[in-house]
């Protein structure tokens, strides 16, 4: 269930990542206007289905952002490390390596989630902090949605020989 709730914060950080990358085209005031509509679409959402309030709102959104921008960052260093390898051609020594290094990003993103939701207990009610998690995944399915609705230009996805080593 764990491994659930990290893919789909993982995919949410990849849908709000695009927009920055996405920002960045051509045709930017345009792609700005666009991925900044996304973005007031995710907060309204995230504020409805929380139910937050304008003080929680603007209290979770710090927090809430830097916990999905660290997660993005371990979970993109385990990548990065481990991309040019493919778990198939793995020396003993070098899975061992990987199994650690799998660990302590799990290990990390359990880390992150922890203190996330104490300083989000500080200010929110519980009920709402154990409701996170499926209201990220139909955030998410909106979000994309929404992209498509407005027609965001994807961006490439960089591909990747050995993309079943990825863990999330």
């Amino acid at each position: 269930m764990k491994s659930k709730h990290l893919k789909l914060l993982f995919s949410l950080l990849v849908v709000l990542n695009a927009s920055r990358v996405i920002a960045q085209s051509k045709d930017s005031s345009n792609t700005k206007q666009k991925v900044s509509e996304v973005v007031q679409f995710r907060i309204s959402l995230f504020k409805q289905k929380l139910n937050l309030s304008e003080a929680e709102s603007t209290q979770f959104f710090p927090i809430y952002d830097a916990y999905i921008a660290d997660l993005t960052k371990a979970k993109k260093a385990f990548r990065n490390k481990w991309k040019k390898k493919s778990v198939e051609t793995l020396s003993e020594e070098e899975a061992a390596e990987y199994y650690g290094d799998a660990l302590a990003l799990q290990q990390k993103e359990v880390d992150l989630f922890k203190s996330c939701t104490e300083q989000l207990k500080s200010f929110m009610p519980m009920t709402k902090i154990i409701r996170l998690a499926s209201v990220e995944r139909e955030v998410r399915a909106k979000l994309i949605s929404k992209a498509n609705e407005i027609k965001l230009p994807k961006t490439k996805k960089k591909s990747s020989p050995n993309n079943s080593q990825d863990v999330n």
